[in-house]
């Protein structure tokens, strides 16, 4: 147990007051001394790097065109509704204006995609998600053509470090989601075209992008990889200031050609504020400044008086201070040296200038402040921890006048009124109709939370689910979009008790748990007395045990075990489970037709490998499980139906990601032929129908209707690419999905096909091999009766290459190998159809290959 404490930081947060009531508003803080922004992102790139220390964004976006070639071939797809919550938002990273109508505003959510409100953010449906056709998560910049607003341009990605990316031991306050480059729409919103294209990059970020206003035809991006520009409107990008993790981009408003940068992120390898006097053609430093901060840098210039410029400038768990010129930008003070950032310099906070006074500005960070005499002091106007946990109305109050959510990411006076300020946090949009005195949240309908795994719903009760959000606490669905929040912190692991609905479980960060005994309404502490000083991860689990669910089992570095509903805790072994190198555990999974039959997976959280480990003894001693790749694995499943099938999915890139054992987990073949090599969240059965398997990734949710052989897209009424954290089945056969950034959804489970015609429902075309292909191409198919059948290629954009085969074929299994070497490279979509000796057509089935 020596590395106990060995990965700990001293950082500072403020966390949420513990105990939530129905409707109570919780006014109490207490002090963690850890961010959970930070352990959210170390976490989140922990599982995906490893063990190479990459992440792929490449891989999503080969798997989005191959599933887009496919898309139309296949038969109906399925049919999705939101759940929410709609009476909050999740994060939110930048704001847009319509240049000629105050209601009409856009917003970049962290990783739900972009977002349209037409009325400023208020009513019960202020927000509607628009299709990018892309494979987008996180939004991070806007900009609106002034001349033309059906021209627009969207920065993507969510990155806050250049260079740290080393697996197992180091800090990765890094990554947030996948970002793509610069997109760009002429028809507002309705189209999108890559514009800088980074689909196939490893994992970059654009945090602004900027127009300018008197020729429009100009557009800078300020990036990860430095500062760019384009001449012709985004058709062509140059890289005119090699500097690494720019974050912030500002145009004089008088005088175009001249711009400022700002550069720096978490353990940036350099950091510093450039100016540039002829268009963004040359930088060069601003004297006077700092350039050794480990955090970022905000600037603001004032409208009225552009020789009038604030930064915020913070190293990255304090700030450095407000620093103010009255000269354009030739001389510097440090005006203010309040710690406003906080910990959360390296990723949430900015400057805000009144259009009509440069004396005024909006200051934020983890809290809101305004200064009236020119930064020299400040006043705090917001306060975080003022939310109103219980159920708060959708588009309705979300806090007294003087809440706004923490974690403040943009500040914006608007266009249109000087006295009306907007500000982008991880609790979604709030806005202030009187310069900052008073505030209100505009979210009606912005369902952008962030889910995290474990999301539970009650098997009985239609209107009863729970889940934990970042930053959000946890909330608790109880059949409409207004979700009760309740506990606090970052919500984590959730469990409800399916014999008993009354008990209901939560957590919040490092595995503390809470327990209801009312469905959810008011929780209290539930600790764990055996858990001592042991490391957790993040997300700390729990599950109550399938035979009994009075036994609850939780993950440190050894698995704690209590008999009676969490009074009594004891660990199930002396030492850690992964005792080579003390890794806690980061997901478990209990047999439920024999008690003493466990696995757990650990996460490399001290270094080393990461490990899947088994017991045969309730959890006394621990074995390593053979068979699987060197992955985090985050979700093991037992088959609830059939004792000794298991499935386990697992994170990365460059392996398989879903893997099956039928001896309760001695040994593991893959079942991964069809899903994309991208990270994998969760998987579930269909209780009713073990030959139905769901899986949750990094892209979305994935279905196979025969045990795993085969494999196909199944989220595409959700949005183009989503972060599926976790799939749950509810009461009346409701297949849900906690996502990481679009909030919950649901769909019906396929109809019970027992009572179908066995010729249908055993008929399918299997993955078709090697793929990718070069010369040579096998395609397996199986038919349930004898039929007449042919099978057809077509191109990614739906053209017929060529018949494979026709003709009358028996029942049972078969394959055709053709020649594919005169294919040009691509994706293609296989596509099997024929008809019944009864005239029962065969449904079009199909799988994908890629062509070298």
């Amino acid at each position: 147990m020596g590395n106990l404490l060995a990965f700990s930081r001293l950082l500072l947060i403020f966390s949420i007051s513990l105990s939530a009531c129905t409707g109570v508003q919780q006014t109490e803080p207490y002090e963690e001394k850890e961010s959970g922004a930070a352990l959210a992102m170390e976490e989140w790139g922990r599982v995906r790097s490893y063990p190479d220390g990459k992440i792929q964004m490449r891989n999503l976006a080969i798997a989005h065109e191959a599933q887009q070639t496919l898309l139309e071939f296949r038969g109906n797809s399925a049919e999705w509704e939101p759940l929410g919550p709609k009476n909050f938002g999740g994060r939110t990273l930048c704001l847009a204006f319509h240049p000629n109508n105050p209601d009409i505003i856009y917003a970049g959510s962290a990783s739900g995609g972009l977002w349209k409100s037409t009325s400023a953010g208020v009513g019960v449906e202020a927000w509607e998600r628009v299709a990018l056709g892309h494979p987008v998560l996180g939004v991070s910049s806007i900009a609106i053509n002034p001349d033309n607003p059906e021209e627009m341009y969207i920065g993507t990605g969510e990155v806050y470090n250049y260079t740290v990316a080393m697996p197992g031991v180091s800090d990765r306050l890094t990554r947030g989601s996948y970002g793509m480059g610069i997109l760009k729409t002429t028809d507002g919103g309705l189209t999108w075209e890559k514009s800088l294209d980074w689909s196939y990059e490893e994992m970059r970020g654009v945090w602004d992008v900027l127009i300018n206003p008197q020729n429009t035809n100009t557009v800078w991006a300020t990036t990860t990889e430095g500062t760019y520009r384009s001449l012709d409107a985004g058709q062509t990008w140059s890289l005119v200031h090699d500097f690494p993790m720019g974050m912030d981009l500002n145009l004089h408003p008088a005088d175009t050609a001249v711009l400022f940068a700002t550069y720096g992120g978490y353990e940036s390898p350099q950091a510093g504020i450039f100016r540039s006097s002829d268009g963004g053609a040359s930088f060069q430093p601003v004297p006077g400044l700092p350039t050794d901060y480990s955090g970022k840098a905000m600037l603001s210039i004032s409208p009225s008086n552009p020789e009038i410029i604030y930064i915020s400038l913070a190293d990255a768990f304090e700030s450095r201070g407000l620093y103010k010129s009255e000269d354009g930008g030739n001389n510097w003070g440090l005006i203010n040296t309040d710690d406003i950032a906080r910990f959360q310099g390296w990723y949430s906070h900015d400057v805000a200038v009144k259009p009509d006074n440069p004396n005024t500005i909006i200051y934020t960070g983890v809290d809101l402040f305004k200064s009236v005499d020119g930064g020299a002091t400040v006043a705090q106007k917001a306060f975080w921890f003022k939310w109103f946990f219980g159920q708060t109305p959708v588009g309705g109050p979300e806090g007294p006048f003087d809440y706004v959510h923490a974690d403040i990411h943009a500040a914006y006076y608007s266009p249109f009124d000087n006295n009306t300020v907007f500000v982008a946090t991880d609790g979604g949009v709030f806005v202030s109709e009187d310069n900052g005195e008073s505030w209100s949240g505009r979210n009606g309908g912005y369902q952008t939370q962030q889910f995290y795994a474990k999301f539970s719903s009650s098997l009985t009760n239609p209107n009863l689910a729970i889940g934990g959000l970042q930053d959000n606490a946890t909330a608790v669905y109880l059949g409409d979009d207004s979700w009760y929040r309740v506990i606090g912190g970052d919500g984590m692991c959730t469990a409800i008790d399916q014999e008993d609905n009354s008990r209901v479980y939560g957590s919040f960060q490092r595995l503390n748990i809470r327990q209801s005994f009312n469905g959810g309404l008011d929780f209290g502490p539930l600790p764990i007395s055996s858990l001592g000083n042991e490391v957790t991860n993040f997300n700390g689990p729990f599950i109550l045990a399938p035979q009994n669910p009075a036994t609850i089992y939780a993950g440190a570095q050894r698995l704690h075990r209590s008999n009676n509903y969490g009074v009594n805790w004891a660990a199930t072994s002396s030492g850690p489970v992964d005792s080579e190198y003390e890794n806690p555990i980061l997901t478990i999974a209990a047999a439920p037709y024999d008690q003493n039959v466990l696995l757990v997976a650990t996460a490399p959280l001290l270094g080393g490998t990461a490990k899947v480990m088994r017991s045969s003894d309730g959890g006394s001693s621990w074995s390593p499980v053979n068979g699987l790749p060197d992955r985090v694995f985050m979700e093991i499943t037992f088959d609830p139906a059939t004792p000794g099938t298991v499935y386990a999915v697992c994170s990365g890139f460059g392996t398989d990601h879903a893997f099956k054992s039928e001896d309760g987990g001695l040994t593991w073949s893959s079942i991964s032929s069809g899903l994309p090599d991208v990270p994998a969240n969760s998987i579930v059965v269909d209780p009713e129908q073990p030959s139905d398997l769901y899986v949750g990734n990094d892209l979305g949710v994935y279905a196979s209707f025969d045990y795993g052989q085969s494999w196909e897209w199944y989220s595409d009424g959700i949005a183009d690419a989503v972060m599926a954290m976790h799939l749950s089945i509810g009461a009346g056969r409701k297949l849900r999905v906690a996502t990481h950034g679009l909030g919950v959804y649901e769909t019906d489970l396929r109809d019970i096909v027992s009572t179908e015609d066995p010729m249908a429902s055993r008929s399918r075309l299997l993955p078709a091999f090697p793929n990718p292909a070069d010369n040579e191409l096998t395609v397996p198919f199986e038919l349930g009766s004898a039929a007449q059948v042919t099978l057809r290629a077509y191109n990614g954009q739906g053209q017929l290459i060529t018949t494979l085969l026709s003709g009358q074929y028996a029942e049972g299994k078969h394959q055709a190998t053709v020649d594919v070497s005169g294919w040009p490279s691509g994706h293609y979509a296989l596509v099997l159809e024929g008809t019944f000796a009864n005239g029962q057509a065969l449904r079009k089935v199909s799988s994908q290959v890629v062509m070298h």
